[in-house]
This record gives structure tokens, sequence and C-alpha cells, in this order.
């Protein structure tokens, strides 16, 4: 049974080869070339001798006609078809006893010819039971090859719905792609997004032209439009190709010389498509290979530069042109004489389909990777990639709902400014990033021997803003435990950073809060962590713990710099002036105008609390002025009674050096017609040395409208005598802690005498403030003391108390005695 089932299969096998040789002898193929190309069909007729047998395939060269004559002896009825693309002209003849019966003409630029010759023409062999031959002549632009297939018509329409079906399908997913992309550049307005959808149509158009499927879109004047300016229509391909490359990768990530290079590149291109035009597009493939070659080159060199930043999408971008590379490499190696053993019309849609598909993928994966990017640096810091103050916020809320005890601390690197100045910002970011990694290190090995249940806890870093950054221990620890993470975190940045070979070493503003011992939510344990930090620590602490006495301090220091504003613009401040008197005669000198508040809810408030405050939150500058604009109002009173009274203002040290001062003194001056040398500015002695750069400028503006200035607190500094000689202040004033027990302090007695001497060698009048006693004021005027104030003399007195005061003291010979009786 097996032998006679192999001897039927080897019996039914030769027959097939049999009936297989039999079609082959059915039809012939031969071949004619016309170097002349001035041959006719019916000269080529007549040399039917002149042709060579061939196979079904034929190779031409660019600008030589090719005739190849096809003949069947079939039995039944049977068509020759080109199924390989040309682009030039190709004219089919169909030749029955040696006159012509039919012809068809497939050219692109013909937009007559049926969808059916475009795409695979054709020609009858045998039709009716009636034998023919079929020239088939060939005029190309470039080299090629003509393929062949002899087929029946069932075969023929099988192979053509085949075709019809693959290049209705591509090139709709073709156009759908670019209108859907065209949309998203309209409604997202990304020229990027504009520049590929035209490179889509384009290049669909461009392959329309030689594989027939612009036929099935297009009327007739368009697809001969279209076939004419084919060769302009790929150059503007790669144009739009350049700007689209330059939208996603060089506007907003290469250097300047990129931007150079697209723009050079797009404008070779444009020259060449009008350079085509005139030359007839005879040579436009080399026009094309230059214009690739530009065009794969700035995408080689761009791609290169962005390849360390962005490795995956480079390497997606380059694969996505890596089948129009290959289809492009074909067609210029057919130039050589090489072809592929496949059908190039079918190859080269699906190589563009692919590439056009992958474009679309990368498009959606680039859109996916930029808003997962927008995503993460919505909760994260693009510098250096650590958590933001959003995810804090996130993590302290989870906790609290959780119910688990967690401690913030928050920290700032005072040196990590200097670094951005001096070494730029991309250093001091790069050396943060290294840094905070460390540091994230070792507070997690830390971490690890503590925390003994999760030993695989992970310490995140938050960063909040440019230097103030965070981290969150979760757990209940002891006061040690946090001493042993705030030691861990200060070493980090203790060691120090290399600037420019030199040791910066950085140290940190800390401050610490725990849930739920100082608070029970996200928003107030952040609160708690920054008074801590706000707060100066005590002795040698380098970290400080939130307490709820500086929580009220701090909560008061707003009240009052909130309140203080309102206090200037509804007059609840006021001037009390505390007298001056001659100590030597006991004559009135004048007085120090006292800056006093009254708060309707606070209560008295003194100056030395929210003097401070007015020059942190800057409303110092308005203060100062209501105080002189008061103080010269009350002068103008006083010298009515007076004329000789002189009257003390004080200014803040940051006032010293403001022009406004000035112009609003020389204002008030004239306006109430007071004498420029009755006015004096004291200045504390810290200030003056705070601002010795722009004070020598400031005093002579003073001076040269006639006002004096007055160091104030002086010995509480440390002023030299060059710094006091190089200035020249026109009164010293002595601190009153070396006045007050000036009777029982043997060395307050020695420094107000060398004071006063020293104040008399430069040339200045000294005062004397804190005069309590009448022993204190002999021993001032034996120690020839200028002048003196004090609740000896008299307390600081309101307005008009001061008047009445100043009245009394007028008709006083003997003030010694009025004062102690």
């Amino acid at each position: 049974m097996w032998f006679l089932t192999v001897k039927l299969s080897a019996i039914l096998l030769l027959v097939s080869c049999f009936n297989a040789n039999a079609e082959l002898q059915n039809y012939h193929i031969e071949r004619l070339t016309d170097t002349s190309n001035q041959l006719s069909i019916d000269a080529v007729i007549d040399r039917k001798d002149q042709f060579s047998k061939i196979n079904t395939k034929a190779k031409f060269h660019k600008g030589e006609t090719v005739w190849v004559k096809v003949s069947s002896q079939a039995s039944s009825e049977q068509l020759v078809a080109i199924t390989s693309p040309i682009e030039g002209h190709v004219k089919l003849y169909r030749v029955v006893q040696g006159a012509v019966v039919n012809y068809e003409l497939v050219s692109p630029v013909s937009g007559y010819t049926s969808a059916e010759q475009s795409i695979l023409p054709h020609q009858s062999i045998i039709e009716n039971g009636k034998y023919s031959e079929v020239y088939i002549q060939v005029y190309a632009k470039y080299n090629g090859i003509l393929s062949l297939s002899i087929m029946s018509p069932e075969e023929y329409r099988n192979v053509l719905n085949k075709r019809l079906f693959i290049l209705g399908a591509s090139s709709g997913v073709h156009y759908f792609i670019a209108f859907f992309v065209f949309l998203m550049a309209i409604g997202q307005s990304r020229k990027g997004l504009g520049a590929l959808g035209a490179y889509f149509v384009c290049i669909s158009l461009q392959s329309g032209v030689y594989n027939g499927a612009n036929m099935l879109l297009f009327p007739s004047e368009l697809i001969s439009y279209f076939a004419t300016f084919h060769s302009q229509i790929f150059l503007l391909s790669l144009i739009f190709a350049i700007i689209f490359l330059y939208f996603f990768m060089i506007e907003k990530r290469a250097d300047n010389r990129y931007t150079k290079l697209a723009t050079a590149s797009i404008w070779f291109i444009a020259a060449l498509a009008v350079l085509i035009a005139p030359l007839n597009a005879q040579n436009s493939l080399v026009f094309h290979a230059i214009a690739s070659l530009i065009c794969c080159a700035l995408y080689a060199v761009v791609l290169k530069s962005q390849y360390t930043e962005h490795k995956d999408e480079v390497l997606v971008l380059a694969l996505t042109w890596l089948p129009i590379f290959v289809l492009k490499a074909s067609i210029f190696v057919n130039q050589f004489g090489f072809f592929w053993p496949v059908d190039e019309s079918l190859l080269s849609h699906l190589l563009i389909t692919l590439h056009v598909v992958m474009l679309a993928c990368y498009l959606y994966w680039h859109d996916k990777n930029k808003k997962r990017r927008l995503m993460f640096y919505a909760t994260h810091d693009k510098d250096t990639g650590a958590p933001n103050s959003y995810m804090l916020q996130q993590s302290l809320e989870a906790l609290d709902k959780a119910n688990k005890p967690h401690t913030l601390l928050l920290f700032r690197p005072l040196v990590l400014q200097t670094i951005r100045l001096n070494m730029g910002w991309n250093y001091a970011n790069s050396h943060l990033r290294k840094l905070l990694s460390k540091v994230g290190k070792q507070l997690d090995t830390y971490g690890n021997v503590v925390i003994v249940e999760d030993i695989k806890s992970h310490t995140s870093i938050y960063r909040l803003d440019d230097s103030l950054f965070a981290v969150v221990l979760i757990g209940k620890f002891e006061l040690s435990q946090i001493e042993q993470f705030v030691c861990v975190l200060s070493a980090s940045f203790e060691e120090g950073i290399d600037f420019g070979g030199d040791l910066l070493v950085d140290q940190l503003e800390i401050g610490v809060a725990s849930n739920p011992i100082h608070a029970s939510s996200a928003d107030s344990i952040i609160q708690c962590a920054m008074q801590a930090m706000a707060a100066k620590p005590v002795g040698t602490n380098k970290w400080q713990l939130f307490d709820f006495g500086n929580s009220i301090v701090s909560q008061r220091r707003i009240k009052i710099a909130s309140a203080l504003k309102v206090a200037i613009e509804r007059e609840q401040l006021s001037l009390y002036l505390q007298p001056q008197l001659h100590l030597k005669s006991g004559r009135v000198y004048g007085a120090e105008a006292l800056l006093r508040w009254h708060h309707p809810e606070l209560g008295i408030i003194p100056p030395s609390e929210f003097i401070p405050i007015a020059e942190s939150s800057g409303i110092i500058y308005e203060l100062t002025e209501w105080v002189i604009e008061r103080g010269l109002k009350q002068q103008a009173d006083l010298v009515k009674l007076l004329p000789s009274h002189h009257l003390s203002l004080n200014i803040s040290g940051r006032d010293v050096g403001r022009k406004e001062l000035t112009v609003q003194l020389i204002e008030l001056i004239n306006q109430y017609k007071l004498l420029p040398g009755q006015l004096v500015l004291e200045v504390t002695e810290s200030a003056t040395v705070e601002n010795e750069t722009t004070l020598c400028d400031s005093l002579a503006d003073y001076r040269s409208i006639g006002i004096k200035v007055a160091i104030d607190d002086f010995g509480t500094g440390y002023s030299s005598l060059a710094y006091l000689s190089q200035l020249g202040f026109d009164k010293l004033k002595v601190d009153k802690r070396f006045v007050m027990d000036l009777e029982s302090s043997k060395t307050n007695q020695t420094i107000c005498k060398a004071t006063c001497d020293m104040a008399h060698s430069l040339g200045s009048v000294v005062v004397a403030e804190g005069v309590e006693s009448e022993g204190s004021y002999r021993q001032l005027q034996s120690f020839e003391c200028d002048i003196g104030q004090g609740y000896f003399i008299s307390r600081p007195l309101p307005f008009d108390d001061y008047k009445l005061w100043l009245q009394r003291m007028t008709q006083v010979e003997d003030v010694i005695h009025y004062l102690t009786s």
C-alpha cells in the first residue's frame, strides 16, 4: 500500500511538472532596446527578428526606450500585467496580424487613466479566442526593472483587488493620521504637529504618484498636478521633516547653532526645489539624493547632541525613520543595477505606511512622556528631582489619617546662595543633587538602625523652595534620637563644598516639630517647624525644637507688624519729650523726642519691641517720616517759648543714607522757618558702623543743611577713635548704663571721664543720659560733661505737659534747688 502511494505521488509530480513546462512554453517574452528613442510601433513590429528572448523581468536604463513583446499559445484567455512601478511613460499595444487593435498609455501625468491601468497596467494577449501579441514600450527617467506577469482575467482581478485593498487601506491610514495630527495642531496651537501633518500629506501624495493610489482619492486634474510636481512635493516633505525636528528637538533643548543649521538646511532644500522646475525634473533624483543627505545629516547631528539627556526619545525617533531610510536607500541602489526580488510597489507603500504609523506612535509616546514629566515636575523639584511642598503636604496628611506619629525637620543651607552667585546655578544644583543623595543614604542607614521594625525604611528629602528643605521621620523618637538625625544631617553639609580649590563649610538652620506633641495637622506642623527654625538656637545647639513660648512671641510680632501701619494712619502714635539741661549752667538746652505707642488691645508697646519689627517689615521708613514731621511741627511751637530750644530726633540705621530723608528735612525746615542748627539727629553706634561706607556722604548732606548729628548709646558698640575722628560727629551720647550708678562705680566714673575728655578733644559735645540723682549730676559736672538728661531732671512728658514744664523752668533761677526741693 505504501509502495503504491509513493508510485502514485511520483506520477502526479511528473504530470504536474510536464503541465508546468507546457504552460511555460505557452508564452514567449522578447526584448528590443531602442537607443535612438525614435522607433514607432510599426517599425518595431517590422523588426521582430531583432528581439531577444528574456524572462518575466527586463532591466532598463535612464533615458532609453525598451520594447518588450509578449505572445502566447494558450487555449484560455490570458493577459499580461506590469507589476513593478515605473517612473516614466509606459505604452501597451495589442497587435493582431501586424496591426494595432488596442492601445493603453500609462503615465502619472495622465489623470484620465483608469484606476486599474494606473495601479496594475495590463493588456490582453488572448481575448474571445483571438490570439494577439502585446508590445510594451517603456521610457523611464531612472534605471529600473520591468516585472511582468501572465495570468488569467480571474487571477488578475484577484491581484488587483488585493492591491486596491492594500493601497486604499494604507492611504486611508495616512490621511486619517494626518487629519488627526492637524486637529491636534490646531487645538493645541503646536506648530511642530502642523509640520508633521504636512509631512504625512506630502509623502502620501508623492508615493501615490508611483503606485497609483492617488487615482482612488483625487480628481484627474489634481492627479496630473501631483505627478508633474512630485519632485517638489518630495523636497517639500523634507522641509516639513526638518521643521518637525526643530520644534520637537531643537527649539527648547539644543544650542542656538542648531537653529541656524536647520534654517540653512530649509533654505537650501527650498532652493533645490526651485532649481528642479526649469530642468523638467530630468535630474531630480540627484537633487533628491542631495536633499535627503542634508536632512539625514541634520537629524544625525541633532539626535547625537540630544542622546545623553534624552536617550530613549532619540532611539525611538531614529527607529521611526528607519523604514523611509530603507526605501530611499533601495531606490538609490537600483540605479547601480541592484534590485530587490520583491514587488517594489507594495513594498514602498508598506514601508511608507509603517513609517507614518511609527511616527504617529512616537507622537503618542512623546506626548505621554511629556505629560508624565509635567506630572512629575508638578510634584517634584525640577533641579534636583526631590519631592516638593505638595508631596510633603500629601505625605503629612497621609500620616495624619493613619494616626502615625512623625517628626518634621526643616533645614536651610546658608552657603547655597553664595555658591549660586559665584559658581552659577547649574553648578549649585549639580552639587546639591549629589549632596542630597548622600544625605538620603546616610539618613536611611541611621534610620534602619533606629527603626528596628522597618529595615527597608526610606527617608525622603523634600525641597520646598530654593533654599528650604524638609525631612519627615516616621515613628516615635526620643529627643536624643532626633539629635542624632540632626547631627547626621549637619555633618553631611559641614564636610564642605569645593569652591575653586577652597573648602566652604556649609551650616544649616534647622527647625524641628513633632506630631502629635506640637501639632495635629499637616499645615500646623509645617508652621511649627518654620517658627522653630526662625528662632535662634540656645547656646551651642545647632537646631531649635518648637517652643510654644516662641510661637506666642511670633504671633505677637505678626500682630504688631500688621497693626503698626494702621497706627501711623490713625494717629495712635505720639511723641514724648524728655528734657535736657546744660549741666554747668542748669539752663534748659532742649529735649529728646521719644516715640510712644499705646495700642487699643495690646496696650503700651515699647519702642525696643516695635522698632525692630518695623525695620524687618519695611514700615520703618513711614515711621521715620512721621516722627520727623511731628517733631519739627512741635519744635516750631517750642521755639516760641524758648528761642534756643534744641530738639533731638532718633532715626533708624536703615534711614541714615536715604536721600528722601534729606529732602523731607529741607522742606519742613523751610515750612516751619526753623534753624537747622537746633535740630539733632541721633543714630545708634552699631548702625553707624554697619553703614560706614555710606555714612560719610550722608553726614555731609546733613551738614550742608546745618543739621547736627549725634552718635547714640556710645560705649555699647565697637567704634574706634580713628572712626570717630573720620566721621566727626557733633555730639556723643554716653549710654545710661554707665551713668545710672556713677556714684558707686569707679569703673563707670573712669569711662565717663575718659569719654568726655576724648569727645572734647575731637570737638564734640557730650550728652549723658540716665541722670537719676543729684550725685550723678554733680559728678558729670566735675567731668565737664556738657548736657544731661534723666529722671532726676524729668521723666519723658507728653507735648502739652512738656510745654508747661518748659514755661516753669524758664522762670526758675536755681535749677538744682528746684529739682531737689
